[in-house]
């Protein structure tokens, strides 16, 4: 009787064991955990959708402190029907930094009649009354507004600013100079360090005296310049 006691006390002791022991849960395979990484696309995991990321890089060749020397040529796009106007001319800036300068211009006009001009003198012996420049000179305050890049292939990139300029200056007429104010708008194209493209807008507005009138006119020049910037600043934009 004491030895089928001892058994029974043996197994429920056992049996109490066992039961506290825990049992280990199986281990998923490699592939469901790969699928438990999947997700739903067009969607971010949670973490990084909360995040705020920046990306900031410095300008490429930096332009405080240096000089650029500017020449061009432009066309009157907005000239009288009896001329035709273009313009060679230079330009010297020194920029202030790396969004503000300051610039000296100054350009030789050529001027030739039109086709419609030449008929009425041959035909009708009519003279056209317009006035037209010889030469213009101008000193502006420009801001480059946005700095940005784009590629031109695989490994070439090309930088650029889009900038704007106010100025004021004089513009020698056929009847004698005149004041007049200036805007120009466009792009700089920037080539390695030192070189750089300007294609943009210019409007040129003053008081145009004519023969038999006179009136405030906007002269509206499209643009081309190339420039170069002596020596060059080493030091690194944080």
């Amino acid at each position: 009787m004491k030895r089928f006691g001892l058994t029974l006390a043996l197994l429920v002791s056992t049996g109490s064991l066992a039961s506290e022991v825990p049992v280990a849960a199986p281990q998923p395979s490699l592939e469901d955990q790969l699928q438990m990484l999947n997700l739903p696309e067009n969607q971010a995991p949670a973490m990084i959708s909360t995040e705020k990321l920046y990306s900031v890089q410095s300008r490429y060749s930096p332009l405080e402190g240096r000089f650029e020397l500017g020449v061009g040529m432009a066309q009157d796009l907005t000239n009288s029907a009896f001329l035709s106007s273009q313009q060679v001319g230079g330009t010297i800036r020194y920029h202030l930094s790396d969004r503000w300068s300051v610039g000296l211009a100054g350009s030789q006009v050529f001027n030739s009649m039109t086709e419609t001009a030449r008929l009425l003198m041959q035909r009708d012996g009519i003279v056209p009354d317009a006035a037209y420049a010889k030469y213009r000179a101008n000193l502006e305050i420009g801001a480059n507004t946005f700095y940005g890049k784009f590629r031109l292939g695989t490994d070439t990139v090309l930088y650029l600013d889009q900038y704007v300029a106010l100025g004021g200056g004089v513009v020698g007429l056929n009847r004698g100079p005149t004041a007049m104010a200036t805007f120009d708008a466009g792009f700089a194209f920037w080539i390695g360090k030192s070189g750089v493209v300007r294609l943009g807008m210019k409007d040129h507005f003053y008081r145009e005296t004519r023969e038999l009138s006179s009136s405030m006119t906007h002269h509206w020049l499209g643009h081309v310049e190339l420039g170069w910037m002596p020596g060059g600043s080493h030091r690194v934009v944080q």
